[in-house]
């Protein structure tokens, strides 16, 4: 199986500015990266250069998996806008309680899974 590798956006965008002078096949020779990959920074290129903190980030903004709870996710923001606004205390239990009132199958889910989940809702959405 292939070595899966992870760049920064700072070594894309090197190989980017190596590439536009020597072409995609010598930086692919040289680095072992895949033109593919390489055609596709080069598609990426303008954005790349606009994001901050290039040294620290791997993917452009909105990159990776989403979650499969999206259609819970946009009711619970709702919800807790709701509550904030009534100066009802939002905690994750509260969040957990209402994700399992409006999504039976989760109460399958052990309680450690759905705080974990919760935590990671709360962070995705900006919320802690």
């Amino acid at each position: 199986m292939k070595e899966i590798r992870k760049y920064t956006i700072e070594d894309k965008l090197r190989c980017i500015e190596f590439a536009e002078k020597n072409g995609i096949k010598s930086v692919s020779e040289l680095t072992g990266i895949d033109r593919k990959s390489l055609r596709e920074w080069f598609k990426q290129r303008n954005q790349l250069k606009n994001i901050e903190n290039k040294g620290k980030k791997f993917r452009l903004p909105g990159g990776g998996a989403k979650p499969k709870t999206l259609i819970y996710e946009k009711y619970l923001i709702n919800f807790i806008d709701d509550c904030m606004k009534k100066n009802i205390n939002v905690d994750a239990n509260l969040i957990i309680s209402e994700l399992c009132r409006i999504e039976p199958e989760m109460q399958k889910k052990t309680q450690k899974a759905l705080r974990s989940w919760c935590y990671r809702f709360l962070k995705r959405n900006k919320y802690s």
